[in-house]
């Protein structure tokens, strides 16, 4: 698997490209047969009666559909009793490889617009509320804010969930040459 590493992750998407030896409809069918079929909406309700319905199972989630000659697929990971919502995913398309046997996987491992809006817009109100508690010399509300802030921070920049899904990606074979 190809992934580049060398973006921060919580900053950027990570791309990844795998030839796998598998047709596009066998990667289609694998995810089928390996994935509790789930499709995102942008209703934060649907997403919370999931995870409470795999409240206490950890499972790959996510949907693929035929787009085409290619296979759109998304891939999430849900821990047991744990509410990863926000966790990242991958989001890519399966197309038939340009040498005509097997196939390539290409796309991203990226957390959601959602969540990156969420963040952003954590970062930005406290960097206003620091500001405005120093302006008015209230000293130590604005190092409590700046230390909710750094905690804030390093809650969006810790992410383990990526890993779980580049562990998933793997499970397609490679292809071979011969």
């Amino acid at each position: 698997m190809n992934t580049d590493s060398k973006r921060l992750f919580f900053l950027f998407p990570r791309k990844v490209r795998i030839e796998t030896s598998m047709t596009p409809a066998q990667c289609r069918a694998k995810l089928a047969r390996e994935l509790v079929e789930y499709r995102r909406r942008p209703s934060l309700i649907a997403a919370s009666e999931f995870l409470k319905k795999h409240r206490l199972e950890s499972c790959y989630f996510g949907s693929c559909d035929k787009d085409g000659k290619a296979v759109r697929a998304e891939i999430f990971y849900h821990r047991a009793k744990k509410h990863d919502g926000s966790s990242a995913g991958f989001i890519g398309r399966i197309e038939k490889s340009p040498g005509g046997k097997g196939s390539v996987i290409t796309g991203s491992i990226r957390r959601t617009a959602a969540v990156m809006t969420a963040a952003a817009l954590w970062t930005l109100m406290l960097l206003f509320l620091i500001l405005s508690l120093i302006a008015m010399k209230e000293y130590a509300g604005a190092l409590v804010s700046a230390g909710v802030f750094l905690a804030g921070l390093g809650l969006i920049v810790y992410d383990r969930s990526a890993g779980y899904i580049e562990k998933y990606l793997e499970t397609f074979p490679e292809r071979t040459d011969e």
